[in-house]
C-alpha cells in the first residue's frame, strides 16, 4: 500500500500545469534568512520528474528567497490538497537550473510578466501602479530551482484515523514506513 501511495504522489505532483488539476500546485516553500530566521513564501510547482525526485518553481532573482536559498540550499515544502484533505511535506536540496532560457521561452506571457516589472520583490512602494513603471526584459530575473526531495511526508485526513506516511530516500530508492498522525 505505501508503494501505492508514494506512486500517486508522484502522480499527483507531475500532472502537468494547465492540463488537469494538480492538487499540489501552490506549495509553502520554508527557508532560512541570514540572520537564521525562518521564512515562508508560496510557490508555484512548474514541474516534477519522478525518476529524479525533484519538483521545480520558478524565484525572481531580486528576491529574499532567492539569496536564502543560494545561502542554505536546504528547504522545506509543504502543499495541503483542495480541501483539505491531504497533506504533503517534502524536504530537500535546493539548486538552480542552468537551462533557464529553455523554461522561460516556454513560461506563459503572465508568468513572464513577474518578472518584468522593475520593482524589487519586498521593496516599499509608493503604489502598486509603481511596481510596474521601469518595465524590463525579466530574463536577467528569472530563475528555476530544482529541488532534490530527499524526505517526503503523506498525511490523509479524509479517514476518522488520520493516516500518515514518510518516505526517505536511500541512493535511489525510497524506504517508507507508516508513522503516527
Amino acid at each position: 500500500m505505501l508503494d501505492e501511495i508514494l506512486a500517486r504522489i508522484w502522480s499527483d505532483l507531475t500532472t502537468a500545469i494547465g492540463q488537469g488539476s494538480n492538487p499540489y500546485r501552490l506549495m509553502q516553500l520554508a527557508t532560512v534568512d541570514a540572520h537564521g530566521q525562518p521564512d515562508t513564501s508560496t510557490v508555484v510547482l512548474r514541474d516534477a520528474d519522478t525518476l529524479t525526485g525533484t519538483v521545480l518553481f520558478f524565484v525572481d532573482k531580486r528576491s529574499a528567497k532567492y539569496t536564502q536559498l543560494r545561502g542554505n540550499p536546504r528547504v522545506a515544502l509543504v502543499a495541503l490538497a483542495p480541501g483539505a484533505t491531504q497533506q504533503l511535506r517534502l524536504q530537500g536540496q535546493a539548486s538552480e537550473r542552468p537551462d533557464t532560457p529553455r523554461y522561460w521561452q516556454q513560461a506563459r506571457a503572465t508568468t513572464q510578466a513577474l518578472f518584468r516589472h522593475g520593482g524589487v520583490p519586498g521593496a516599499v512602494i509608493d503604489s502598486p501602479a509603481a511596481a510596474y513603471r521601469q518595465p524590463e526584459d525579466g530574463l536577467q530575473h528569472f530563475a528555476v530551482i530544482s529541488v532534490r526531495v530527499n524526505r517526503l511526508e503523506w498525511l490523509d485526513l479524509t479517514r476518522p484515523v488520520h493516516q500518515r506516511a514518510r518516505f526517505v530516500r536511500q541512493a535511489d530508492d525510497w524506504q517508507a514506513h507508516w508513522i503516527a498522525p
